[in-house]
């Protein structure tokens, strides 16, 4: 088994393909290898994202969790669109992860953080983007106010207690990343 995995890599190039919405770099990059030597230059395109701030949302009086019901493109042709999965959305520029995830729980459910734990930082997806979401568990109370959607959101909120949703998650009910990971993780800390 490594003792670590290997420190040096060398960026040989990198130039933007795309300047959209989604940002999109060709990197030329070689890196050392486990047996200590380095790699032949080889092409990679990374998507670059801003990070992200994700909230399990936790009802401190009824003992639900808060997700949201939304549709989203990306998942229409493998899984029907409409996909239900715990609040979530980009950091704006100079805000922490904190600030952006009170900002999108405003936006997206109605209602304000009474308590935020952060869990923890992950990349979405290292094969093919910079992106990393943070996840918080974050409690709330009382009735949602007014959501603050932005123009091209239609956002369904749904309540399930813990056991329904482990029970979703189980029978493959929700198929977004960051929802399970969060339900997993919920679900082991309770053990």
């Amino acid at each position: 088994m490594s003792q670590g995995h290997p420190k040096r890599f060398e960026i040989l190039n990198r130039r933007r393909l795309s300047d959209g919405a989604l940002k999109l770099d060709e990197v030329t990059v070689r890196f050392e290898t486990f047996a200590g030597g380095m790699t032949e230059p080889m092409k990679r395109e990374v998507v670059r994202r801003q990070d992200a701030s994700v909230a399990l949302v936790r009802h401190r009086s009824r003992g639900t969790l808060v997700f949201v019901d939304q549709f989203r493109m990306a998942s229409a042709d493998k899984g029907g669109g409409w996909v239900t999965e715990i609040c979530a959305g980009k950091l704006d520029a100079g805000e922490t992860a904190e600030q952006a995830m009170r900002r999108e729980l405003r936006e997206e459910t109605g209602y304000e953080a009474l308590s935020v734990e952060p869990v923890t930082s992950f990349f979405v997806s290292p094969g093919y983007t910079d992106e990393r979401m943070h996840l918080f568990l974050v409690e709330v109370d009382g009735e949602p106010g007014p959501k603050d959607e932005d123009e091209f959101e239609d956002i369904c909120l749904v309540e399930l207690t813990p056991e329904e949703s482990f029970r979703w998650a189980d029978d493959g009910r929700f198929a977004d990343s960051k929802t399970l990971l969060a339900l997993y993780w919920l679900r082991s800390r309770a053990q």
